[in-house]
């Protein structure tokens, strides 16, 4: 009988698995489609939230500077000349830092009591401590205690002010127990009218300066700073922005801030002694183009507007 044989799967050759050409051809494709589909939604997604962020900041950066300039002017006494100058791009001012009453005097030297007494009283309070370069107002009497007509402040200069424990010594207006306290030492840039007592109150002024600038003709525009304490020979800095370039008064405004100074009848007055209301407008944009879902595509402005009544009138 013959005998047939089959080849083994060795002669054969062993099956390999794997993909065609065309195979691979589609897998490709759909991952080209997944892949694009994916970095599409990406760059969206990072568009809205570099807008959002954008847009969040110049919000933030317009609140910032409103709530500043309001906090600071609020407190001014125009009546008394705390406006030094003033324009619709920049102010500059007093404003108060502090207060507390004369402890002990002699012409040119007053003590102040400490900040913190073991009583709870507060006889000397200040959101900044007073430095050289700040004024300080001190209730004057004058001849006639009894009468209001010849009452007035009077100004001064500070030229030293340090602490010093134990200078407004007890019984006047420390105890015992706060002789070890800092008590304030402050040396004026001259004497006091002998008509100033003991008690008097005082209050704590500083020198300040606000207004539109920038540091080059092609640099943005801030909200920039600085006070007669700032030191550093009294650099503006910035404090809040970009905001919009300086402009003179047109239709529509634009410009990235504008000072508007009424009087007590709401007319508006260029006489410092006369405001008695200082409205302030404030404008910006965004630093790069806006693209998000529910807004207008492009550069987006935004601005805030408000009135800071001036308080001590009288």
């Amino acid at each position: 009988m013959p005998v047939i044989t089959r080849p083994s799967r060795t002669a054969l050759g062993r099956s390999r698995p794997g993909f065609t050409l065309a195979e691979m051809l589609v897998v490709m494709v759909l991952l080209t489609l997944v892949g694009g589909s994916l970095m599409g939604v990406l760059s969206k997604q990072q568009r809205f939230y570099r807008g959002v962020s954008d847009l969040g900041d110049l919000r933030s950066q317009l609140r910032q500077a409103e709530a500043v300039m309001s906090s600071d002017i609020r407190g001014m006494s125009t009546i008394k000349n705390d406006i030094l100058t003033m324009s619709d791009s920049s102010i500059d001012f007093r404003y108060t830092i502090g207060s507390s009453i004369v402890c002990t005097k002699s012409p040119s030297i007053v003590t102040l009591p400490p900040t913190t007494l073991s009583n709870g009283n507060t006889l000397t309070s200040w959101v900044q401590q007073p430095a050289v370069g700040d004024s300080v107002w001190i209730f004057d009497e004058g001849n006639n205690t009894t009468a209001s007509t010849d009452d007035l402040w009077q100004g001064f200069r500070i030229t030293s002010f340090v602490p010093t424990p134990g200078a407004c010594p007890p019984p006047t207006y420390t105890a015992l127990v706060d002789a070890t306290s800092n008590s304030w030492t402050m040396t004026l840039d001259h004497t006091m009218s002998n008509t100033i007592l003991l008690g008097a109150a005082m209050r704590f002024v500083r020198r300040a300066h606000y207004s539109l600038y920038q540091t080059t003709n092609t640099s943005p525009w801030y909200l920039g700073y600085t006070c007669s304490a700032c030191g550093s020979g009294a650099t503006i800095q910035p404090i809040a922005g970009p905001f919009n370039a300086f402009t003179d008064v047109q239709t529509p405004d634009t410009s990235g801030i504008r000072f508007t100074y009424f009087d007590s009848t709401g007319a508006i007055t260029s006489n410092v002694t006369e405001v008695a209301r200082i409205n302030v407008v404030i404008r910006g944009h965004t630093r790069g183009y806006l693209n998000v879902p529910g807004l207008k595509r492009g550069y987006y402005t935004d601005s805030v507007r408000t009135d800071i009544a001036v308080r001590n009138r009288s």
